[in-house]
């Protein structure tokens, strides 16, 4: 007698129909990564042939400006389209009000116009900050009983430093200083200064977080005494306040905007993203890229796979691009 088989109560409905084949799966894949979603960050200093390691970073380098130049080149052939520049000062040009930082021979200006020089193709974007260029390694000029960073004073020096750097060859500047009104200030000077076409990607949502402890080796600028959590963003704090935070600097002038740090503030770069009317930006600092590095030298992680599936993370969540100093070897990646 021929057996019955008995129905299974199952739906008709497998997703995993969608999973079964990897072609299949690449036509589907919601998300896709190109080098040009990386933006390298770069650290320069005046001199010449430095190439100096960052103990806590591995693979990431200060360089002088001709060096700059040279790994700026071989990263536009791997096919990154954009970097972000950061100044390293000697103690000796340090002081409490950063003035090196206007200074038109500092090493980010210098590599601005080598770069431009050398025509790359290349976004060239700064950073705005004067923690690096400070002795007390706070983002902004003190109050005089240095009790804390004076805003106004900041700003319109912020200002200052936003037009030399227009000048000398940036096409985006980005500040990072978490001053109230800084993105006015800024959009008033480069206006002023006939830089209209100069844009600005401000890190309008920035936290004060532990994240940071290995940049302050690569830029040699951990503040003196206190901390920064009198001026940046209270992680503690919810959606509401990143968003007034983004939505204040778009109404002044903001051109995109950025979340920092990354990985822990996904449920934030989503709120942004979905919000902002300008593109949204993250940036993986230097703790989450040091923490991966440290755990793929020991064997305990693939490191290609984690970082790669990180990047998705962060444009599933809406980020238009991403600050990473993984740049270039995920342009090799996607490749």
């Amino acid at each position: 007698m021929e057996e019955k088989t008995e129905k299974r109560g199952f739906s008709s409905v497998r997703p995993r129909r969608l999973r079964g084949i990897r072609l299949l799966r690449e036509m589907v894949a919601g998300t896709r990564l190109a080098a040009r979603d990386f933006v390298w960050p770069v650290f320069v200093r005046l001199g010449q042939g430095i190439r100096t390691p960052i103990g806590s970073m591995p693979g990431v380098f200060q360089y002088s400006p001709e060096v700059a130049v040279e790994e700026l080149r071989r990263a536009a052939d791997e096919g990154i389209g954009a970097f972000l520049l950061f100044g390293i000062t000697d103690a000796d040009k340090k002081d409490a009000t950063g003035s090196h930082a206007h200074d038109e021979n500092n090493a980010v200006c210098t590599t601005l116009r080598a770069v431009k020089d050398a025509k790359l193709p290349l976004v060239a974007i700064t950073d705005l900050c004067y923690c690096e260029y400070t002795s007390h390694g706070h983002c902004g000029r003190l109050r005089g009983d240095q009790s804390g960073v004076d805003n106004d004073e900041t700003v319109a020096a912020l200002g200052h430093q936003a037009a030399l750097h227009a000048r000398c060859g940036a096409d985006v500047v980005a500040p990072s200083a978490a001053m109230d009104h800084m993105v006015a200030a800024i959009r008033a000077a480069l206006d002023a200064g006939a830089y209209e076409d100069t844009a600005i990607l401000s890190y309008a949502v920035k936290y004060a977080s532990a994240f940071y402890g290995p940049f302050r080796e690569a830029a040699e600028s951990p503040p003196q005494f206190g901390d920064r959590k009198g001026y940046q963003m209270d992680f503690r704090r919810g959606e509401a306040e990143a968003l007034r935070e983004a939505a204040l600097d778009v109404a002044e002038g903001a051109d995109l905007v950025m979340v920092k740090p990354g990985v822990a503030y996904l449920d934030i770069l989503r709120a942004v993203s979905e919000a902002s009317p300008v593109p949204t930006a993250v940036y993986q600092v230097s703790g989450e890229y040091a923490m991966l590095k440290a755990a793929a030298a020991k064997g305990w992680i693939d490191e290609r796979a984690v970082v790669e599936e990180t990047m998705h993370a962060f444009k599933r969540a809406g980020a238009a691009f991403v600050v990473t100093y993984y740049a270039r070897e995920l342009a090799r990646w996607v490749r």
